[in-house]
């Protein structure tokens, strides 16, 4: 049966990827074949992901607290991005107005 990687595996493995992504180690149709199936594992991760969640009876039980929850974590993390955006917005619009940032 299939045991899932330790943590030190997944981080071995996410390094390894950005080096050789680093590196351009692989061509052009490499990447997009490996682009396409990432994606494709991607979906199916989520599928399982999705079917995990319909099969677990608690956890279905509590969907409405955490739909809840996830709504009010969501808007949130808007509402402060938001927030966070606007003076870099205001600092950036008073440096191209006085010629700070060149064009």
């Amino acid at each position: 049966m299939f045991r899932g990687g330790t943590m030190q595996e997944i981080m071995i493995a996410i390094v390894a990827g950005i080096l050789l992504g680093w590196f351009d180690v692989f061509g052009y149709k490499v990447k997009l074949t490996l682009s396409r199936l990432s994606t494709a594992c991607l979906f199916l991760m989520l599928v399982c992901l999705g079917a995990k969640i319909g099969c677990d009876a608690d956890l279905l039980a509590q969907i409405e607290v955490l739909g809840w929850q996830s709504l009010l974590l969501g808007g949130m993390t808007i509402i402060g991005s938001l927030l966070a955006l606007y003076p870099v917005t205001v600092i950036f619009r008073s440096r191209a107005e006085s010629g700070e940032v060149q064009k």
